[in-house]
């Protein structure tokens, strides 16, 4: 991956920044797994994401990665929360994380030797090559290749 740069910015029609307030800077991703320390593992595997130190909080295993400098919080659930099914897409709120990889292909046949489900390959905006595909704890991601 130590090819890919900085994807540009997919924008339709003039940018425009609207300033705020509010303190903030973008913390973390979230995701509830049966085996965080597998999860955690299966990012640093499949996308040299960088492990953290793990974490037991209450009776919660936290197994924390960053991936491309961004947090991904990986946790069991709490024993005292429901936890319920994951959602079919699309669906509303978060429904998916888009990587950027350098070939689709490549990458949609370790995720087929991984047997995990890929939901549809097909042309996105801007001319990239787009899959939506499934983790191992049922996030979507979506791959992007570049246009070449």
């Amino acid at each position: 991956m130590a090819g890919i740069s900085p994807p540009p910015l997919l924008i339709f029609g003039e940018a425009q920044r609207i300033e705020s307030d509010m303190a903030h800077r973008f913390h973390h991703i979230h995701i509830k797994s049966k085996d965080p320390r597998a999860s955690a593992r299966w990012w640093a595997d499949t996308f040299g994401a960088t492990v953290l130190p793990e974490v037991e909080f209450r009776s919660m295993l936290f197994a924390p990665v960053v991936l491309d400098g961004i947090r991904i919080n990986i946790t069991s659930p709490d024993p005292d929360e429901g936890t319920g099914d994951v959602p079919v897409i699309p669906y509303y709120g978060l429904e998916h994380v888009g990587l950027l990889v350098d070939d689709l292909d490549d990458v949609l046949a370790l995720f087929t030797e991984q047997d995990l489900e890929i939901y549809e390959r097909r042309p996105g905006a801007g001319g990239y090559e787009i899959a939506f595909v499934a983790t191992p704890d049922g996030v979507c991601l979506e791959l992007l290749q570049e246009p070449r």
